[in-house]
């Protein structure tokens, strides 16, 4: 197995994610999900990795982002709901980030 894919959300995105679509804003979870998750996703797969979410450095995270990109994933690009659990480990970097954790989990299990 090689190296994880990763994505650093506050370097790579935003440190202020909001909004589920285009309509909420520049760094909404539709985007997120399309531009990021989904392309560093299906390579993870294609090379049989982990893909590793940094949560470090981002200042908060709204339910409907979270929601739109991670349950979005499930939703609207039929991933794999087992696969996706398996495959994503999440860094939350600061201890408070841990409910953004939590919330990501349950976004994806009631997909």
């Amino acid at each position: 197995m090689g190296d994880p894919v990763e994505i650093e959300i506050a370097k790579e995105y935003s440190a202020y994610p909001a909004g589920r679509d285009d309509a909420d804003g520049p760094f909404n979870g539709s985007r997120f999900r399309r531009d990021f998750l989904l392309p560093r996703y299906r390579l993870a797969v294609e090379n049989g990795v982990d893909l590793v979410v940094s949560l470090d450095g981002v200042m908060s995270f709204g339910s409907s982002f979270l929601e739109e990109a991670f349950g979005g994933l499930v939703r609207k690009e039929s991933v794999k709901k087992d696969d996706l659990k398996n495959r994503l480990k999440i860094v939350i970097g600061r201890p408070g980030n841990a409910r953004y954790q939590t919330a990501i989990d349950r976004y994806i299990n009631q997909a």
